[in-house]
């Protein structure tokens, strides 16, 4: 094999310990005027008789300056995706701790039954036919029709009831998912037979709900995200906000 012409190799060299690839080398020696073959075999002689320098530009990874700045490039989109997920806003996402939820499931009730008590107050008070005709409409639903509609009806304490649920589950490492089972409390039993199912789901329900209430979340890192914080009101932590 024939040796490089002088200087070739140092000039390799040189620029390997700045960081550029080969290349950006071989387009310099090419504008340099060496040819092709030269400058293979320039680069195949640094590498054979330069084996350290070699090894430990491949270790340090500066033998590889692209590589490093798409692995730059790929760490800051990561960041970047931890900070956005870290300040994802949602009713849904994240977790919730044993003391906020009950907190919040205490003042979610008692605003629930205040504004109910109100407003039933109103009624009876101001248009009391109206109260009269819609006492008669739900004392003859004996099939319990309407009990579905409450949902519907009361459909802001239903979400963030829900909400509240599918967070706390989460900080149990349970699918945010089984939170849409207490709709089922919703159900009345249309027939004798029908009776004792739902007699089994509303205690199987109770007993989910006392759980949720008294038992303490996973202290680690899960799928649903950190170990939630205390910081914050009891409003910002209902609606999830930071």
């Amino acid at each position: 094999m024939q040796k490089p012409k002088e200087g070739m190799e140092n000039f390799i060299i040189k620029k390997l310990e700045k960081a550029h690839t080969m290349d950006e080398i071989c387009a310099m020696l090419k504008s340099g005027g060496f040819s092709k073959e030269e400058i293979e075999r320039g680069i195949l002689h640094v590498k054979k008789n330069h084996k350290t320098l070699h090894q430990d530009l491949a270790a340090s990874n500066n033998f590889l300056p692209s590589l490093n700045k798409g692995v730059e490039k790929i760490g800051k989109r990561l960041e970047k995706f931890e900070t956005e997920a870290s300040k994802h806003i949602g009713l849904f996402s994240g977790r919730m701790r044993r003391k906020d939820f009950i907190v919040s499931i205490l003042f979610l009730f008692s605003l629930f039954f205040s504004i109910a008590i109100v407003v039933t107050s109103f009624i009876q008070s101001i248009f009391p036919e109206s109260w009269s005709l819609m006492s008669e409409i739900f004392s003859a639903d004996t099939n319990g029709v309407l009990c579905l509609y409450i949902p519907v009806l009361f459909a802001p304490f239903t979400l963030v009831f829900l909400s509240l649920t599918t967070r706390r589950l989460h900080d149990l490492n349970l699918p945010g998912i089984l939170s849409f089972l207490f709709l089922g409390v919703f159900i009345y039993p249309f027939s004798e037979y029908a009776s004792a199912g739902v007699i089994v789901l509303d205690v199987a329900l109770f007993i989910l709900f006392i759980f949720l209430l008294s038992e303490k979340g996973d202290p680690a890192i899960n799928i649903y995200g950190k170990s939630p914080v205390g910081h914050g009101s009891t409003f910002t932590k209902i609606l999830n906000l930071k």
